[in-house]
């Protein structure tokens, strides 16, 4: 494949947390080790007021987001290769415009992750407009109820899901004329090296509740809130005494104090990952992780697998989650197992520990064949025609 000018274009500086800046890292990281020439593009929309998890509030003022965004994209060579349009301060940060706007102009791929940032007429001019859907079955949702959406993702020449069961029909949800294109994540593995530590127990990291992305389907209300899916397993430390499960997640409020009394080791997601480093240095020195799903993507098993869960699996970190239908592409049952409610998770954890080993190297095996950056970044490319 030749070398190509790619623009991809996402969501950073404005939510600057480990598991978000990493994920645009492997694309950056990824693409770049291919022998592509990359540059990082992100522009704010009217409700995209940039996130200070110092101060836990979003406002106009995104020096935290660039200052951390800047230097993990030092990090992996990508200084001057990134530029952040924010039109709460009336200024373009990074690139100079007119660098930005003849890249555009030449390039071969302009790439959307998560489908965030306007489709300005600069970015539009790549040769192919490629998104990908980050949030399956919420994302379907919203462009069958909203034209504004649909129009949205239909200006792109290649649609991409991590709902990789959704291409096929099997989960009902309407496609709405949109031809997608199921893909995994991509983890640059040599960024998550695998440490010989035995780990400080199951770990998670996330948010409590999010009620505004809640939907419905044929009539039944799918939630998106893993407060929910944790109630019914709050009893769950109880069952396994010596094993350390970690709920580290924002936006706990009031539960924090009650899951704590059952027995989690309550922490506050902000406080990790406020620092990508910190963020990589609590997977990699977990026993693995253990977590709940979306209720949307259980009941409708539209087989989306997360960015953080690859990242366990990419650190020989077991990964124990509910089924949202990844079966189907993924092997499940030795380093990535299910579970279906608090009996099931005791069982699982029990049979991860033990045989620890085995279930640590199958873990890295399932990242190095479905989710190294190589493989899946090369695959989207050649359905983008290169």
């Amino acid at each position: 494949m030749r070398a190509l000018k790619i623009v991809v274009g996402g969501y950073a500086v404005s939510f600057p947390l480990g598991g978000q800046v990493w994920m645009l890292m492997h694309f950056l990281n990824g693409l770049t080790r291919l022998g592509h020439e990359v540059v990082f593009v992100e522009d704010t929309a009217e409700w995209a007021l940039p996130f200070d998890p110092i101060k836990g509030y979003a406002s106009a003022d995104s020096s935290f987001g660039r200052r951390a965004v800047g230097e993990a994209f030092e990090s992996i060579g990508f200084g001057g290769r990134w530029a952040y349009n924010s039109i709460f301060e009336n200024r373009l940060y990074g690139m100079e415009r007119e660098d930005l706007e003849r890249f555009c102009s030449q390039a071969d791929l302009f790439l959307n992750v998560s489908g965030v940032i306007p489709l300005r007429d600069t970015y539009m001019k790549a040769k192919v407009r490629a998104v990908i859907d980050t949030d399956p079955v919420f994302t379907q949702s919203k462009i069958e109820k909203d034209d504004w959406t649909r129009d949205y993702y239909l200006r792109h020449d290649r649609i991409f899901t991590y709902g990789c069961n959704i291409p096929t029909g099997s989960t009902g949800l309407p496609l709405m004329g949109v031809e997608y294109i199921p893909t995994t994540v991509p983890v640059v593995l040599d960024m998550w090296p695998v440490l010989a530590t035995p780990g400080r127990g199951f770990t998670t990291i996330g948010s409590w509740d999010s009620k505004d992305r809640d939907i419905v389907v044929e009539g039944r209300k799918l939630s998106w809130r893993k407060c929910e899916k944790y109630e019914g397993i709050i009893d769950l430390p109880g069952k396994l005494p010596g094993v350390a499960l970690d709920l580290t997640m924002s936006g706990m409020r009031d539960d924090a104090p009650r899951f704590a009394d059952h027995g989690w080791t309550v922490k506050d997601a902000l406080v990790i990952s406020k620092d990508i480093w910190a963020y990589r240095d609590y997977i990699q020195n977990s026993t693995g992780e253990f977590t709940v799903a979306k209720e949307q993507n259980i009941q409708l098993k539209s087989g989306w697998f997360s960015d953080r869960s690859a990242t366990y699996l990419a650190s020989g970190r077991p990964v124990i989650v509910e089924d949202t239908g990844f079966g189907t592409y993924l092997p499940v049952g030795q380093g990535l197992m299910t579970f279906d409610g608090a009996d099931s998770a005791k069982a699982t954890i029990e049979t991860i520990l033990a045989d620890y080993p085995r279930h640590r190297k199958a873990a890295r095996s399932i990242a190095e064949e479905h989710f190294e950056s190589g493989k899946v970044l090369t695959n989207i490319l050649k359905h983008c025609g290169f």
